[in-house]
């Protein structure tokens, strides 16, 4: 065990006689996917009991949440970090929790940095805001079937695979996409977005079905890419992990396009694909034009000094 997880182990004392205990991710498993996997899976639509181990491994600080000998609900929670605050019945006060917990998130965090709290579901957004929380971002899920369709590409474009020489025009087209969105209040570095694209091109391009889901758009007179989708598997369904086209050239089919091709081709292998996309964002529209269906929001929260 490592010495950041050995500081992380100590039991810490809360208000009311509540105690966290850190858990081995294997032991907190147990109680993580029963009482926020399976309690919330409509939110995510899916989330496999192999997805929500590798969660739990991956983030490695699980608490339960105590009082007596008793587990009365857990969290993940370290240094400007929580998320995926449950109760385990029959306790019910959950408000309460929370405002303990963002307590004991003050005093272990660097306050000069951001204190993030991730996934807030619909219902607990309130009880975090009276406890000195803002939205951040706030995003739905969105999945339909994939089925044979056909896709027509407007005239005067192409329709290419993704390639490794295309990473900074495509991360150049994703900044420019996002920031003409009104429904982004920041977007992220061109480093972070060098690092997603990179992320297809060295990973999801192995997976075939997922490759030939991927597509740029290049307009024929200037041979520039103007649209792009690029697909990942999660939970054994694919994922759209980046839909964009230039501002320019939206309203023309183009989006439109890219979606019906990743249906089309996402059926020869799986039964349904998803997406997620922030809250205001015009083109829910069109994806819900096209079949999908969305949950209740997911909030990524700070708190507020």
């Amino acid at each position: 065990m490592s010495e950041q997880i050995q500081s992380l182990n100590e039991v810490v004392e809360l208000e009311d006689q509540l105690t966290l205990v850190y858990q081995e991710p294997e032991e907190y498993f147990h109680y993580y996917s029963i009482y926020y996997g399976q309690k919330y899976a409509d939110y995510f639509f899916r989330r496999s009991l192999e997805v929500m181990k590798e969660v739990v491994s991956i983030f490695d600080c699980g608490y339960f949440i105590m009082h007596d000998e008793k587990i009365i609900g857990g969290v993940f929670i370290k240094p400007n970090f929580m998320a995926d605050l449950f109760v385990a019945p029959p306790y019910k006060d959950y408000e309460g929790l929370v405002q303990k917990l963002l307590n004991h998130l003050k005093k272990i965090s660097n306050t000069e940095e951001k204190m993030i709290v991730r996934d807030v579901v619909e219902k607990h957004v309130t009880s975090y805001e009276q406890s000195g929380c803002q939205v951040n971002e706030v995003n739905y899920w969105m999945i339909r079937p994939t089925q044979p369709i056909k896709a027509i590409l407007p005239g005067g474009y192409l329709s290419k695979p993704v390639l490794e020489e295309n990473i900074a025009d495509i991360v150049n087209l994703i900044m420019e996409s996002y920031s003409a969105n009104s429904a982004y209040k920041q977007i992220g570095t061109k480093e972070d977005y060098t690092n997603h694209v990179r992320e297809f091109i060295e990973i999801y391009q192995t997976n075939k079905i997922m490759d030939e889901c991927s597509r740029v758009i290049v307009e024929q007179c200037t041979n520039k890419i103007v649209g792009v989708c690029l697909h990942m598997e999660f939970e054994n369904y694919p994922l759209i992990m980046s839909l964009a086209v230039h501002p320019e050239h939206q309203h023309k089919g183009l989006g439109r396009f890219l979606l019906k091709h990743s249906i089309n081709i996402s059926s020869k292998e799986y039964p349904a694909t998803r997406l997620s996309v922030i809250k205001g964002n015009p083109a829910i529209q069109l994806y819900e034009d096209l079949g999908f269906i969305k949950n209740k929001t997911l909030a990524d929260m700070y708190v507020v000094n």
